[in-house]
């Protein structure tokens, strides 16, 4: 264990209502949309057959944690990409809207969890679509600090 892991609080193996989750925003043209004051939908939405929204507990990880793993993440993909913010939701929130909230601890992000799709938007693209404009519409833009 490292001294990093050994000094980390102990992360809740259950997300709570009230705890925030934040979605990363990688694509300029997304960001620019949130600035002006809407979170787009396509932030939200997954491939087809897929029933996992990848998201980070906000809550519980420290910003500059948060931040890193966001960077290694837009890091990884094919091509690279910038780490510009989040569109933050409250589990509450996503449980509102029809979904479910799982915490899904990742090597390297032990903050990571996943919003489950309701059954008819896993592979249904209508439904899908109006789920995460659901999910946009009740999040909130938070910038990269």
């Amino acid at each position: 264990m490292s001294v990093a892991d050994a000094n980390r609080p102990t992360i809740p193996s259950s997300v709570s209502a009230w705890e925030e989750l934040g979605r990363g925003i990688f694509s300029s043209r997304q960001s620019n949309q949130a600035d002006k004051g809407r979170v787009p939908y396509q932030v939200f939405l997954e491939r087809i057959g897929e029933r996992k929204i990848s998201v980070d507990r906000l809550t519980c990880a420290p910003p500059a944690e948060a931040i890193s793993i966001a960077e290694r993440v837009g890091a990884r993909r094919n091509p690279p990409r910038n780490f510009y913010g989040w569109a933050v939701i409250a589990k509450e929130q996503v449980e509102q809207s029809g979904g479910l909230v799982k915490a899904s601890p990742l090597p390297g992000n032990p903050y990571h969890a996943d919003i489950m799709l309701p059954d008819a938007a896993v592979e249904n693209e209508d439904a899908q679509r109006q789920y995460a404009t659901r999910l946009a519409g009740a999040s909130e833009w938070r910038p990269r600090p």
